[in-house]
């Protein structure tokens, strides 16, 4: 994976990425010092990490910001030069977001207003962004995890996050328009089939979304209004109930249930599994197959007359 615009001669010590297809996440440790000015060609949004954080964030135009606690939320837009001066240990995750994805929320969003006034994303410093946040904690559970979930989730996130800043974060937020209509009956069961014909493939936004003939924008809410979940919820939940036909089925192992099943990996289909059933592939074979739990007591026993012959 291709990193983030690396940052010059800085007090980091320490530094872990991931990108994703328009929206990459760092994970920064840094001891007191400062940061010395530069620039990103992707939007910044910076998520302080450190409870009782001190010190400053300034950009060349003016712009101040100290950022008082865990949770708070700073935003440089793409192309503006800025520095810091940290007075203690702090951490951060630092989401860099492709402009090209607010540019074309705006456009699919309110394209009047976009084209009268145009997209400035501005520098701006939240205390309390709960998406925000959300965000960046479900971006870093994805660099932690040994099996990610797959482009569809990313993407799904990078889309979330460029509507709000389009929303929170620009000069003409405020005027932002929500999208009138839905997603018809006909265009929704032919994303449905598609899923359903396409669901062992890395499936992303942009694929559900040309199906039914709509901006992935629009898509990902309208989906999401139709049926109650997010596109990725939706396909992951249908990756399991195939999963459960199989090992229902027969005697197919569960690392090939999994690869038929859509899941990549062996400890992805496990997690997944577990997380929408509560128990694991295996068990639930052993549950809903009760000869082959007849089989493998069976097979203890003899074990255990082997070594015991008096019984």
């Amino acid at each position: 994976m291709n990193a983030p615009e690396p940052h010059h001669s800085t007090p980091l010590v320490f530094e872990r990425q991931a990108t994703w297809d328009g929206i990459s996440l760092a994970h920064y440790r840094f001891r007191a010092g400062d940061v010395p000015e530069h620039s990103h060609r992707q939007h910044l949004v910076l998520i302080t990490l450190t409870k009782d954080s001190k010190g400053e964030i300034r950009t060349s135009s003016g712009f101040n910001a100290r950022p008082p606690t865990s949770g708070s939320v700073c935003v440089i837009p793409s192309g503006q030069p800025f520095a810091a001066t940290l007075e203690g240990e702090a951490e951060f995750l630092a989401v860099y977001l492709d402009p090209s994805l607010v540019l074309r929320a705006a456009a699919e969003d309110a394209p009047a207003v976009a084209a009268r006034r145009g997209v400035e994303v501005i520098e701006k410093s939240s205390p309390h962004d709960p998406l925000v946040v959300g965000i960046g904690q479900a971006l870093m559970a994805e660099l932690e995890s040994e099996a990610p979930g797959g482009r569809l989730y990313a993407e799904s996130l990078a889309n979330v996050l460029a509507v709000h800043l389009l929303r929170h974060y620009t000069a003409s937020g405020g005027d932002m328009r929500r999208f009138i209509g839905g997603l018809s009956g006909q265009r929704l069961r032919r994303v449905l089939a598609f899923i359903a014909d396409n669901y062992e493939r890395d499936l992303s936004l942009d694929d559900l979304a040309g199906e039914a003939g709509m901006s992935t924008f629009h898509f990902a809410r309208e989906f999401k209004r139709a049926t109650g979940t997010t596109p990725h919820q939706h396909l992951i939940k249908f990756r399991v109930e195939h999963a459960k036909a199989l090992l229902a089925e027969g005697e197919m192992s569960l690392a090939e249930v999994g690869l038929r099943s859509g899941f990549s990996h062996q400890s992805h289909f496990s997690r997944l599994f577990r997380k929408l059933t509560g128990t694991t592939p295996q068990s639930y074979r052993l549950m809903i197959q009760p000869s082959t739990r007849r089989v493998i007591n069976d097979d203890a026993d003899g074990i255990a007359r082997l070594d015991n012959p008096r019984q």
